[in-house]
């Protein structure tokens, strides 16, 4: 996990450091080009940034800290300010995002926590499943403790299989170099698993037979 951590930090690291050493070693560099170089160094401080913050996410769910307060959650009107935060990043590929939710189905658990559960599954859609497609959430609340749902895309999926089951490790990749092509922390499903089993759920994931892949998994109720 050390080695992994230090390699992630270290591309984004080496890339802000190319780009600054362009733009002091070369006075004679035109206005334009230092600009670009000087964007694509602060690009890649925010890349930076996501993956600390993520890094020290997943630290405190490991630790179950105490700062986590479960609250009642409004399930629609959480999943409403996901579409919202993901509008145009959804537009820009002409995702369809849809949800079935039951009517006033209400969450327990900590609200922060279960908005990355839903953001970070779109974002993998947005990165990795393709355009024209839909985003599919459903929701099953038989009146017990726990509501189970299904996050579906129809993208592009993962045709092999043997590849599913590590998804939810951390910086694991489909093929070398994926996530960095398409940004994000690599941390993302990592996220999302720690902090269904948090809440006490549990999570799969399988190829849909509509395309794509789809995440099944269960989240307290009120």
């Amino acid at each position: 996990m050390t080695g992994n951590i230090a390699h992630e930090l270290r591309t984004p690291v080496t890339s802000i450091r190319g780009f600054l050493e362009i733009v002091l070693s070369n006075k004679g560099l035109n206005r334009e080009k230092r600009e670009e170089y000087l964007h694509r160094a602060y690009g890649q401080t925010h890349t930076l940034s996501e993956l600390i913050s993520d890094m020290t996410l997943l630290a405190r769910i490991d630790e179950k800290q105490g700062a986590f307060e479960f609250v009642e959650v409004a399930a629609n009107q959480l999943l409403e300010k996901v579409r919202y935060d993901a509008a145009g990043a959804l537009a820009d590929k002409n995702i369809i995002f849809r949800t079935d939710i039951p009517e006033g189905l209400v969450l327990r658990g900590n609200e922060s926590l279960l908005y990355s559960v839903f953001k970070n599954l779109t974002d993998n859609v947005i990165a990795h499943a393709g355009e024209d497609i839909q985003i599919n959430i459903t929701a099953v609340d038989k009146g017990g403790p726990m509501v189970r749902f299904t996050f579906a895309d129809t993208g592009a999926g993962i045709p092999d299989e043997t590849h599913l089951e590590r998804l939810f490790e951390r910086f694991y990749r489909v093929n070398d170099g994926r996530t960095r092509a398409t940004g994000g922390s690599g941390l993302g499903l990592s996220i999302v698993k720690n902090t269904v089993e948090l809440h006490g759920g549990t999570i799969t994931v399988s190829n849909s037979q509509l395309g794509g892949l789809e995440f099944t998994f269960s989240l307290p109720a009120r």
